[in-house]
């Protein structure tokens, strides 16, 4: 296929609350572009875009999956990112690489969930925006309604340039406002529009949208708002130039309207892209030098090439691809290139240009351009890929923190490693998710964005990697320590009978440190008492216990361990002696320092629209919250607070039901402090039945 420049490149990512058509509308513009030969559906399963066996059972985008067509000399890369809110990493990861983003609203349904939500990515992220409202052909359709609530969400920027003619049975077309010509549509046909006489009835509004439309585009540069109060209106070119401007810089919002499933209004929304909205030749990366100092990265073919791996997936009889945007230089089949982030090298085998299922072999991926890189040794999501000269990296997509989690083990006997296995390709994927082996609940605990995606992520285990797993709910990692000091606390340890004797005696002070002070041992031996080589056996006798726990059986932190005195066996005394008797000591001492339990707090921000603020607030209460702070962005609020992490398991859940699903929140641990005491003492309870069941 033919080869593109940044100058012609424009990188787009579908965004939208779940269902709202974005694949379809994908499987639309290949098919109206002349990409694909057939028009893809969902629903009898021929789209070749969600293709994945689960994708089809669900019926849902699970996995961002690519696609690319050519329109009036340009190449349109696009992103079709999942809806459901389990899954908006990937939409973070789309947003690190395009520069346009399309926001699809459903004519009848409107602003969603899901809308709202990664329409708040975007206040932090580069790319442009543009609607696209989608399902005019559906009953009970007013376009004036929906453009009126995209103008009080998102403000005066929000501009239509087209409106569709006749809505639900009767929708059949558009009127593009910039030139004033309608275009009519056959339902299911190839998707481009007729060119007919504007109907009766319409010149009124269309007059007023234009207006309007002219007055929003002039306040964006100094030279056409003279023009525009000289002549009283703006000539097309004039319109069309002052729109580019206004998408560049994020002041104006187009809005297109049309029909995907239908295929109505697609080529209009193609046109757009290609005539408004920036090309990747607009975008200017940021690279990192040895972890701080940043270095800006035009994007042209003649600068060292930068290329960041976004996505990875693997296919079935094929292998991993990465998915890579080339920020500058290009890549070519052959060519070894340097991975900074692993500090490994490369060698550039098989490209292709992905189309979902599909692909189109290349041999080289040029600047501001998206392809697949298959069978990369050690290279994967989140990777920059660098001419060997370079030393810069792309800073890797900045993800939540997974919001719930499930304790996992394998129902097979001698099946762990594979679970193991399996979750490390399947995060290689998916980066959202995490999964780790906490050693002091002794328990594997899987992390996701929310229920379905773990659902999917263990039906993923079952399938490709043959494990099933048994689940249950995750244990808190509490902490024990000490809130006094002991001073001068001794244990000896003897043992004669039979064999080699053992002797040991030592004395030490315990003392609490502050709060993540960690452990200290400190030798303040004096003379020969206990000669030099066994006393890190103390410590190490100490640090077993540690780990081990004593009140509860979690791990003790925060303590400091002096070392006094003690006495030693010209014999008898030996390294396993001395680890013995710093256990028992240490374990005495601590059980005299008013011990306590410790929980881990976390950090919640939690975003909701006014009217549920006061139901939030009283409910962080009930749960031993401390809200730090509240602010107002648009019309939401976004409220700050510290809670237990015991306290918010399931709040995801909860949050959801009393928002009606239109709450979201973000979760990063923040610190340790102490268990109300009547807590702390069921916790104990709890743990020393389960040690006693467990003998």
């Amino acid at each position: 296929m033919k080869t593109y420049r940044a100058g012609s490149i424009r990188n787009v990512c579908f965004l939208s609350h779940g269902g709202v058509g974005k694949t379809t509308l994908l499987e639309a513009a290949c098919f109206t572009a002349k990409a694909t030969s057939k028009l893809g559906r969902i629903d009898n399963g021929s789209s070749i875009f969600d293709a994945r066996p689960d994708e089809k059972e669900r019926r849902m985008t699970i996995s961002m999956h690519a696609g690319f067509c050519e329109w009036k000399e340009a190449k349109i890369n696009i992103l079709d990112c999942p809806g459901f809110l389990d899954f908006l990493g990937d939409a973070r990861a789309a947003l690190r690489v395009v520069e346009t983003a399309v926001i699809l609203v459903d004519a009848v349904d409107g602003i969603q969930v899901g809308t709202e939500l990664v329409s708040t990515f975007l206040e932090n992220d580069k790319a442009a925006r543009l609607f696209f409202v989608n399902g005019c052909d559906k009953e009970n359709v007013r376009f004036e309604k929906t453009l009126e609530a995209l103008k009080n969400g998102y403000g005066n920027g929000v501009a239509p340039l087209v409106i569709p003619i006749g809505h639900g049975a009767s929708f059949k077309g558009i009127v593009d406002l910039i030139a004033k010509e309608a275009y009519e549509y056959v339902r299911d046909g190839d998707g481009i529009g007729k060119k007919i006489d504007i109907p009766a009835g319409m010149t009124d509004e269309i007059e007023t949208l234009r207006q309007a439309l002219t007055e929003s585009v002039a306040e964006t540069d100094e030279a056409l708002m003279n023009a525009y109060f000289d002549n009283g209106t703006l000539s097309d070119e004039e319109l069309r130039k002052g729109l580019s401007k206004g998408v560049l810089e994020g002041t104006i919002f187009p809005v297109i309207a049309g029909c995907a499933v239908h295929n109505m209004g697609v080529d209009q929304l193609l046109t757009k892209l290609v005539n408004l909205c920036p090309s990747a030749e607009s975008r200017t990366e940021v690279g990192v030098i040895a972890g701080t100092e940043e270095k800006k990265i035009p994007c042209t073919e003649s600068s060292p090439t930068t290329a960041f791996v976004f996505k990875t997936v693997s296919e079935e009889h094929l292998g991993e691809i990465n998915i890579t945007r080339v920020f500058s230089g290009k890549l070519k089949t052959g060519v070894d290139m340097y991975n900074p982030t692993k500090g490994t090298s490369e060698r550039i085998g098989n490209m292709f240009f992905l189309r979902g299922k599909e692909r189109a072999d290349t041999t080289e991926i040029v600047a501001g351009d998206i392809g697949g890189l298959l069978k990369l040794k050690d290279t994967h999501t989140n990777d920059t890929l660098v001419d060997k000269s370079a030393n810069h990296r792309v800073s890797p997509t900045q993800l939540p923190e997974p919001l719930v989690a499930v304790a996992i083990s394998a129902k097979e006997k001698g099946d762990e490693d594979k679970i193991g296995t399996g979750l490390t390709k399947l995060h290689e994927e998916d980066t959202s998710f995490s999964y780790k082996f906490h050693s002091d609940v002794h328990q594997g605990i899987l992390s996701a964005m929310g229920d379905i995606q773990l659902d999917v992520i263990l039906d993923n285990l079952k399938s490709r990697f043959k494990v099933e797993v048994e689940k249950k709910q995750p244990k808190i990692s509490y902490r024990e320590t000490i809130t006094k000091s002991a001073k001068y606390i001794e244990y000896t340890h003897k043992k004669q009978s039979g064999g080699a004797g053992q002797y040991a005696r030592v004395f030490i002070d315990l003392e609490p440190q502050a709060r993540s002070g960690g452990y200290e041992f400190v030798d303040k031996i004096v003379g020969g008492v206990i000669d030099q080589s066994l006393r890190p056996s103390v410590d190490k006798g100490i640090q077993s216990k540690l780990t081990e726990g004593i009140l509860a059986g979690y791990p003790i932190v925060d303590v400091r361990v002096l070392l006094v005195d003690g006495k030693m066996h010209p014999v008898d005394s030996k390294d396993i002696a001395f680890q013995i008797a710093g256990r028992e000591v240490f374990k005495k001492a601590f059980e005299m320092c008013n011990p306590i339990l410790l929980e881990p707090v976390v950090d919640l921000v939690i975003t909701v629209p006014d009217e549920y603020t006061g139901d939030i607030m009283g409910d962080m209460s009930s749960r031993r919250g401390k809200i730090g702070g509240m602010n107002q962005t648009g019309k939401y609020q976004v409220i700050t607070a510290k809670v237990p992490e015991a306290e918010v398991m399931t709040y995801s859940t909860t949050l959801r039901s009393m928002t009606q699903g239109r709450g979201f929140y973000t979760k990063k641990f923040s610190h340790y402090e102490q268990v109300p005491s009547e807590q702390a003492k069921r916790i104990i309870e709890h743990s020393k039945k389960e040690t006693e069941a467990a003998a």
